[in-house]
């Protein structure tokens, strides 16, 4: 077990606790809910899409200071045209705006309200409509991936495998959402017939993706990275991550929905996956470690 003693928790130092993991979950579940969308179409989950970017932009928001100063520093920005491009952070609220201004047109249209009448509907169900959003939230949750690969010392994020993972997990939360609302009869069944195939696939490729991090942070040169990944499997966060996101998150559901069709096990599956995606999200915050400067 590698020393802990000249190492120190990103979480006591950056103070990303929960509200950036929700963060994390709800942006990769609007994300990649809306790649899904362009399948399923339905108005009760572009709703829950909707709902979860809104909340996931204002909590980062809210969590960086500026829910007030923001719209100021934006429109001054604007007056002047003084924007700093080379900012992730400038980059991912922009695009976090874009996933919730757009989604809120989406729900408005869904709705009824404001934008009505049946050119406005032919709109929302039309290919090219669909395809924008499905792009914009595969992007928004590369983003939320990436943005942590950039952390300053946190060698354990710095691997482009964070945004695959967020995109697998991403995935597993949305499926978990149209079988939720599928079971409460809220969404058209004959839609989203492909939903449990595609979620035992998608745990699959969560799994496979989840040990391909480890393996290689357990890998690294870096003794940050491996403490990291150690505190995962055996160390602080080893219990959230082998129960919360292996075994209930992953597992149990991949298990449930290969052998049964029974609707409440079907939504007790659903639920533990939506909650794994959170979870995975949490551990690998937490398990963060900054790099020592002196050994």
């Amino acid at each position: 077990m590698t020393d802990f003693t000249s190492l120190h928790s990103q979480l006591q130092l950056a103070h990303w606790g929960w509200t950036i993991a929700i963060f994390l979950w709800l942006v990769g579940l609007s994300g990649m809910g809306f790649f899904l969308n362009y399948w399923v179409r339905q108005k009760n989950f572009v709703y829950v899409l909707t709902v979860s970017a809104l909340i996931g932009t204002a909590l980062v928001v809210s969590h960086l200071s500026r829910m007030l100063n923001l719209p100021l520093a934006a429109f001054n920005g604007l007056m002047d045209f003084s924007f700093n491009f080379q900012s992730w952070m400038f980059i991912g609220i922009c695009l976090l705006s874009v996933l919730c201004i757009c989604s809120v047109f989406y729900s408005m249209i869904a709705a009824n309200i404001i934008f009505k009448g049946p050119s406005w509907h032919k709109l929302a169900e039309s290919n090219i409509f669909n395809g924008f959003f499905a792009v914009l939230g595969v992007l928004c949750t590369i983003y939320s991936g990436f943005l942590l690969t950039q952390a300053v010392g946190i060698s354990l994020w710095n691997t482009a495998l964070i945004p695959l993972l967020w995109i697998m997990s991403g995935m597993a939360s949305a499926i978990g959402t149209i079988e939720l609302l599928m079971v409460l009869k809220l969404i058209d069944p004959n839609r989203v017939s492909w939903s449990r195939k595609t979620s035992f696939w998608v745990e699959v490729a969560e799994l496979f993706t989840i040990f391909a991090f480890v393996h290689v942070a357990l890998s690294s040169s870096m003794i940050a990275t491996r403490v990291g990944a150690e505190s995962l499997i055996s160390g602080p966060q080893a219990t959230m991550f082998w129960v919360g996101v292996i075994a209930l998150g992953s597992v149990i559901p991949l298990l449930l929905n290969l052998f049964t069709k029974n609707h409440k096990i079907l939504f007790c599956s659903a639920v533990l996956g939506i909650a794994g995606a959170l979870l995975l999200r949490a551990s690998i915050l937490f398990a963060g470690y900054y790099n020592p400067l002196m050994m």
